[in-house]
């Protein structure tokens, strides 16, 4: 093998929001995800709404013992605010961001660590915000959505990981924070072109998945990537028990696709949270305390 390939599961667990409704089908999705991740060797975050973790707190408690990781998930409206954190200042997000964590932390008895931020609704403020209030690391972007009606405008953004900027959600930065961004095609658009493809489960099916995980995991190994990853993404609004359900069905084939180009590609599979991949960030790219400088390309101007 001539390298690592992490690669981490994430489920945005949210079955308690007034449109879902369904904390039984939010129990069985997530206690059956963490079964078939566990049958197949991988690992995922659970990044949930406190909402959905004072319903299940010994079920978050249990996967957490079995070695996933149990992060913070935010939709303002379950808070009392408006959809998309967004659309708000620096310390309207501290105040939204902050009593999530609160009522999180006293449901679990343990901070989290991690966070997801509901539609990837985040503006210039979100990532000082969240390193302000202790977050290292998290799933912040889908590189190349363009969505301004949900405040989700990441055109540009970075594919790989790396650590945020707390001035500009668009640059490599020197905070201690390393985005964990959901992995992408950016030439394949939907959604009017607005979306891109992406590995979120329920998106397509396993045989469209394979073009986008081989297409990502090609393009590291080509460009060098110091830390190669995989970020695949879905949620507990899907039932994950039932055999015959089409996103479990998915899932099992995006398992095996990975497995499969990870060989072609003579990489290790290395299944992580994103605690784990983080860490292997750190270890591999040391924080650069100096401010990001971009350079201008000049090679126009003759």
């Amino acid at each position: 093998m001539s390298g690592s390939l992490y690669v981490s599961f994430n489920i945005d667990c949210e079955v308690s929001q007034p449109a879902v409704q369904d904390l039984p089908l939010g129990e069985r999705a997530v206690r059956a995800f963490g079964d078939l991740l566990d049958e197949n060797g991988h690992r995922a975050t659970f990044h949930v709404l406190p909402s959905d973790v004072e319903a299940h707190a010994n079920v978050y408690r249990e996967l957490k013992d079995r070695g996933h990781e149990i992060g913070l998930h935010v939709h303002p409206a379950t808070e009392g605010y408006e959809e998309f954190l967004g659309v708000y200042g620096a310390e309207q997000q501290a105040t939204i961001v902050g009593d999530a964590g609160d009522r999180f932390s006293f449901a679990l008895g343990f901070a989290p660590e991690s966070i997801c931020i509901g539609y990837a609704s985040t503006n210039d403020f979100t990532y000082g915000v969240l390193y302000d209030l202790g977050y290292r690391h998290g799933t912040c972007s889908i590189p190349s959505r363009v969505l301004p009606e949900c405040a989700s405008v990441h055109a540009g953004a970075p594919l790989d990981l790396h650590y945020a900027n707390r001035h500009n959600r668009l640059l490599l930065g020197d905070l201690d924070f390393v985005e964990i961004p959901i992995t992408v095609d950016p030439d394949s658009r939907m959604w009017s072109g607005k979306h891109p493809q992406d590995l979120r489960v329920e998106l397509v099916d396993a045989k469209n998945h394979w073009y986008t995980i081989h297409k990502s995991v090609k393009r590291q190994v080509e460009d060098g990537v110091p830390v190669k990853f995989l970020r695949a993404i879905t949620h507990n609004t899907f039932d994950y028990s039932d055999r015959n359900d089409f996103r479990r069905q998915t899932l099992v084939g995006m398992m095996k696709h990975i497995q499969a180009i990870a060989e072609d590609l003579q990489l290790q599979i290395v299944p992580a949270t994103g605690a784990q991949i983080a860490a292997a960030y750190r270890q591999a790219v040391p924080l650069d305390n100096t401010t990001s400088k971009l350079q201008l390309d000049r090679r126009g101007y003759g």
